[in-house]
């Protein structure tokens, strides 16, 4: 992508003039211990717009292990509570600096995606009535995602003449999210062929019933979205390689409880008994929630910031 590209570029030279900048009048250890800082860091009403790393991370990481398939995600903020729910698209990350010290941080991210894959596969129909016959069907598969994520809180900033600051924060996060598909199929079920030729890439039969031996899936649904909230807690710092740009690294501790909705499967089927195509709609997962808490809810995201004096 255009941008990835751009950024790519932009941080690789970034990176590069800070390290020639640094290294051009070769200042001793003396004088880096002189020298102050405190006008690279953010001040009073200065406001941040920063992007995840992580897939700048990646995507070096697989220039050397031999990945020739290596691609860059879009670069986004890092949204908090997504790991049981499809992450969103993008989101955007950022701070609003009360005080020298105290800032408020927020995260905002959305995405939704409906896609179609198709499929060939041979017409029965046209090979029952000649068996050399290469007409082909269609079968269909669409799937939905949805899903959002909001985050608010506060951070405290620890360091002030050194370009190097412990930041310290916590807050409330807030995330939702569904996912379903349907079927569709282009060999009909009939008396003749009650179990038609279908794609391989299309789920597989299932005898859902004694009656109904070869079941196809139809579509999945959840009853609603999926509903987490929780608190976080989290420490990193932030490198200032040039007045007002920083380079961060946190992890985040999250403590939170999850609402699941209920899951259903419906199919379609030549029933044995009625003889005729019949739906079955079968419960795959009642609704649950639960409150989580535990290492699996740690998440560590490197992000580059940008910020910009509003006063």
């Amino acid at each position: 992508m255009k941008f990835n590209k751009i950024f790519t570029l932009a941080l690789s030279l970034l990176v590069a003039t800070a390290a020639f900048a640094d290294g051009a009048d070769k200042p001793t250890p003396e004088d880096k211990a002189k020298k102050d800082y405190s006008s690279w860091l953010p001040a009073q009403g200065d406001m941040s717009v920063g992007f995840s790393l992580d897939p700048l991370a990646t995507f070096a990481g697989n220039l050397f292990n031999g990945n020739l398939d290596n691609t860059l995600d879009d670069l986004a903020g890092e949204p908090l509570l997504y790991r049981h729910l499809p992450a969103p698209c993008v989101s955007i990350m950022g701070t609003y600096m009360l005080t020298n010290e105290l800032a408020l941080r927020a995260n905002i991210g959305f995405g939704y995606s409906l896609k179609q894959d198709n499929f060939f596969v041979q017409d029965d129909a046209a090979l029952a009535l000649d068996n050399l016959s290469n007409a082909k069907v269609t079968d269909r598969m669409n799937s939905q995602i949805l899903s959002g994520s909001f985050s608010v809180g506060i951070e405290y900033r620890v360091g002030k003449r050194l370009p190097v600051q412990g930041v310290f924060g916590a807050g409330l996060s807030y995330a939702c999210g569904m996912a379903t598909a349907t079927y569709a199929y282009g060999n009909a079920i009939t008396e003749l062929n009650q179990n038609p030729s279908m794609h391989s890439n299309m789920p597989a039969t299932e005898a859902v019933t004694p009656y109904l031996p070869n079941a196809r899936l139809l579509s999945t649904n959840a009853t609603d979205l999926i509903h987490m909230v929780g608190v976080y807690g989290s420490v990193g710092i932030e490198w200032f390689v040039a007045p007002a740009i920083a380079l961060g690294a946190n992890v985040n501790l999250g403590i939170y409880y999850e609402l699941n909705p209920s899951q259903t499967f419906v199919y379609e089927a030549w029933n044995t008994i009625t003889e005729q195509v019949t739906q079955h709609t079968e419960l795959l997962e009642p609704a649950s929630h639960g409150f989580h808490f535990g290492t699996d809810n740690i998440g560590a995201s490197l992000y580059i910031a940008f910020y910009f004096d509003t006063k």
